[in-house]
């Protein structure tokens, strides 16, 4: 699989006064591939041109208030192994399979966001995406097989409001981070539409105790959604971590409970008139115990990532996981 990307961009900013600053940018990209998939005996290619503008507009009443207004297009590329025609099998009747004949997703966000001291922040956010990338079912009546192939969904919207607070401190000895986005779904592709509610949450406490001891606790949750033609049930979990310094805080030890309750899993149904009552349970182990140990010796100074073109490319391939 060959792909040239050629990009070309331009940007401008301007503080109008001490509190109002905008910021805008364009980016023109022309995308030529051609893959030569060998499982499959085919060949084939892409070519297209596409503009991307951004835009951001802040504004800073006072220096405890932040207000800001951005819009941006983005892209999204299929990853290679969503390219790749190679089949995997789940079972002796389903597999998954991936499509050389996959479009990029575009993602339109508009967000409207304020920021309260360095705590607290709240933002409207709603993303229209098309062409969403996602796996679509097919069921052969003759054989009974299934197959999940990905494939271009349509389109997926939503529309919600985050709030998001950053270490606040709620006493001396206890600090707060949490996040939470409540918003509304939308799956359409053709005659089929769904709509659902969606919640996600992350809550984490540290408790700094005496002696260099800390606690923290992380809980996440997701509400079920739709993902295409699949619904994703409920799925969390909850860790507690200990964490001990010594020798003048050189030296760290930590010990880690992840996924208590073993709730981190994944389930998903289908039920789209062709495949009826069919369910998918994914358990990965990460209900697991860890310990770490770490010292510090002399003084070291953190050196500077260097950003580099491929990294997006990377996350294709999967290398930066």
């Amino acid at each position: 699989y060959n792909e040239d990307i050629s990009a070309a961009y331009l940007s401008a900013a301007r503080q109008l006064n001490p509190k109002i600053s905008l910021k805008a940018g364009l980016r023109a990209e022309m995308t030529q591939a051609e893959g030569r998939w060998i499982s499959a005996d085919t060949v084939t290619t892409k070519s297209y041109f596409d503009l991307f503008p951004t835009l951001f507009v802040g504004y800073n009443p006072n220096k405890n208030v932040r207000l800001g207004l951005s819009y941006t297009l983005r892209v999204k590329r299929p990853n290679f192994r969503q390219l790749n025609p190679f089949r995997i099998y789940l079972d002796a009747l389903s597999s998954v399979e991936g499509n050389p004949d996959l479009d990029p997703q575009y993602n339109n966000q508009i967000t409207l966001s304020m920021g309260l001291k360095q705590y607290f922040n709240i933002s409207l956010v709603g993303q229209y995406t098309n062409n969403a990338i996602i796996q679509n079912p097919y069921f052969n009546v003759q054989t009974g097989e299934k197959m999940i192939i990905w494939d271009n969904f349509g389109k997926q919207n939503f529309t919600g409001v985050g709030l998001s607070v950053t270490e606040y401190p709620l006493t001396k000895w206890l600090n707060l981070n949490t996040n939470i986005f409540v918003s509304h779904l939308t799956n359409k592709s053709g005659d089929f539409e769904e709509e659902s509610f969606f919640t996600q949450g992350f809550v984490s406490t540290t408790f700094l105790l005496p002696r260099n001891y800390k606690i923290e606790l992380v809980g996440t949750y997701q509400s079920g959604l739709p993902y295409g033609y699949f619904k994703v049930k409920p799925n969390g979990d909850f860790t507690i971590g200990i964490k001990k310094g010594f020798l003048d805080n050189r030296g760290n030890a930590s010990l880690t409970f992840s996924d208590i309750f073993n709730t981190q899993n994944t389930k998903i149904s289908l039920n789209n008139g062709s495949i009826n009552d069919y369910t998918l349970e994914n358990n990965q182990k990460t209900q697991k115990i860890t310990f770490t140990i770490s010292f510090r010796f002399g003084q070291s100074k953190a050196s500077k990532a260097r950003k580099v073109g491929e990294l997006e490319e990377g996350s294709r391939v999967g290398t930066s996981n």
